[in-house]
């Protein structure tokens, strides 16, 4: 994964990270923090614990424990992280057939 380039970028990949580790399950799924981190790529977990409290506290997802050893989607956070999905690439139309 690409390093974010803004904090909003971070906490919208750290979403995604929850959502990838989770296999795509439902919001309420719980996932290790420590998954999450190797997954988004990065050493810095102050970084990750600030942006799990901001996720909190915008009702993006749940946290368990201090630090945070588990973290969730919430509702909002799924719909927040399928809001940003990439578009599925267009069809390719089939090769025109030789008269």
């Amino acid at each position: 994964m690409t390093a974010p380039k803004s904090p909003a970028e971070f906490l919208l990949a750290l979403l995604v990270s929850i959502r990838q580790v989770t296999g795509g399950r439902g919001a309420g799924t719980w996932a290790k923090v420590d998954k999450v981190q190797q997954k988004l790529g990065t050493d810095n977990r102050d970084a990750i614990d600030a942006a799990i409290r901001l996720a909190v506290k915008k009702n993006l997802m749940r946290a368990d424990g201090d630090p945070p050893a588990s973290i969730a989607l919430t509702v909002d956070g799924v719909k927040l992280v399928e809001a940003n999905r990439p578009a599925p690439p267009a069809p390719q139309s089939p090769p025109a057939a030789p008269q």
